[in-house]
């Protein structure tokens, strides 16, 4: 069987330069040298494929010939880009399934309210950097789920609005903890920090996850050790869910008739102040599809564990196979109209008919994850929030395009004009 070579070894060894200057065109362009290509970082060689068997052969059928790459080290090597959570960070053990949701019925009306506190002085028709909300409402949430603390303590929300602040003007859409200046990213380290030894000490009990945490330890905790998983799920949890529902945001903003679809069957399921996502089936399908065209996690790697011969093409131990769930979510075999915005695609409010490996935001092995339906749930009561009190419309007609760093960020700034609808008693 042929080592991988010909026209994509020799056009793209090289040419990393040119994969960090636009990842996502350099692979579009790949089907032009076929399904297959292969390029050279230093003393390392990558493959980047399409091809559906190929994939398929990687990551199930011969999975344990393969071995995970972590996301941290593959973004600073190929992307000059350090990343803040690797493939374990959406593992959600020791909380089990019932816990999580437990976690978030009991939760979801502060998530409500905290929604419902950031967009009071919102006014009719007023033009919002959503964005820059989103990840503000997004900290206020998350500090309260995981580490249970009130984003209205007023000895605290100034340590958030300041680092919120400085990551926007250094244009990250991610909090980057622990960070070394001595000001306020400290400060939040330390807030945090404090807080896990507060709850073990005094031994005080709250409805986050700390708790969760707190309860499966046995005698010997080590404070440190609980933070830094608290962190890591903090951490991760923030980026995709800022970077989901800004997404569907986007969509919804350019796509009227799905936009009122929506509107309707938020109203029709609104009970009062309560919303119940029990029945948000079109809802669960307008995440699917934000997710499908642009996944949270759009690039993984494998590396070969022995030298292994695979479709046709033999690899070498140590070499390494970069899948793009960007590029599967178009491969036109699978998706009808693949670059459209077609909810409906999905059955069942989440479902579609095509391989699970076709279909992968957040990485395969995360498909069943319970990390990945906690996400899920809180993605679907922020954005069902959201829609319940306004409509959003895009200030420029065309669409903004994704730039692909360690996260698919946008290109430029997503401004909405907001308008607000009341909800049926």
């Amino acid at each position: 069987m042929p080592v991988i070579q010909g026209p994509s070894s020799y056009k793209l060894t090289g040419h990393l330069q040119k994969f960090r200057e636009n990842p996502l065109g350099f692979l579009e362009n790949l089907t032009q040298y076929g399904e297959i290509a292969t390029f050279r970082v230093a003393h390392k060689r990558f493959y980047v494929t399409r091809d559906p068997q190929l994939i398929k052969d990687v990551v199930i059928t011969n999975s344990k010939a393969f071995q995970k790459i972590k996301l941290t080290h593959m973004f600073k090597t190929l992307l000059g880009e350090e990343m803040l959570w690797t493939d374990e960070a959406l593992y959600m053990s020791p909380i089990q399934p019932s816990q999580l949701k437990q976690h978030l019925t009991y939760n979801k009306e502060v998530i409500a309210k905290i929604i419902e506190k950031h967009t009071e002085t919102w006014e009719e028709g007023q033009l919002r950097t959503i964005v820059k909300d989103i990840r503000q409402i997004v900290v206020a949430v998350l500090l309260q789920l995981v580490f249970g603390i009130s984003i209205q303590d007023k000895d605290k929300i100034h340590y958030v609005q300041a680092l919120m602040r400085k990551k926007e003007k250094l244009g990250k859409i991610y909090i980057r903890l622990p960070l070394h200046q001595p000001d306020s990213d400290e400060q939040l380290e330390q807030l945090l920090f404090e807080r896990v030894q507060m709850r073990v000490q005094n031994k005080t009990e709250g409805n986050d996850l700390l708790e969760y945490i707190l309860n499966s330890c046995g005698e010997e905790i080590d404070e440190r050790e609980i933070y830094e998983q608290l962190k890591s799920i903090f951490l991760s949890m923030y980026e995709m869910i800022t970077h989901v529902c800004s997404w569907s945001i986007h969509l919804l903003s350019q796509n009227t008739r799905e936009h009122l679809q929506l509107h309707k069957e938020i109203q029709a399921y609104a009970s009062g102040e309560s919303l119940s996502t029990k029945n948000l089936t079109y809802m669960r399908k307008i995440i699917a599809e934000s997710m499908r065209l642009y996944p949270p996690l759009w690039l993984f790697g494998r590396q070969a564990r022995e030298d292994i011969q695979i479709d046709g093409y033999s690899i070498k131990k140590g070499e390494i196979m970069l899948i793009s769930p960007y590029m599967m979510h178009r491969h036109e075999d699978y998706f009808l109209e693949p670059s459209e915005f077609l909810p409906d695609r999905f059955e069942k409010g989440g479902s579609i008919d095509v391989p699970s490996y076709m279909y992968m935001p957040l990485g395969i092995e995360h498909q069943a994850e319970r990390g990945m339906d906690y996400i899920t749930e809180i993605v679907t009561i922020f954005m069902s929030e959201m829609t319940k009190r306004f409509l959003f419309q895009l200030t420029k007609p065309e669409s903004i395009a994704p730039m692909a760093g360690v996260m698919l960020n946008m290109k430029e700034e997503l401004n909405v004009n907001v308008h607000k609808v009341h909800t049926q008693s």
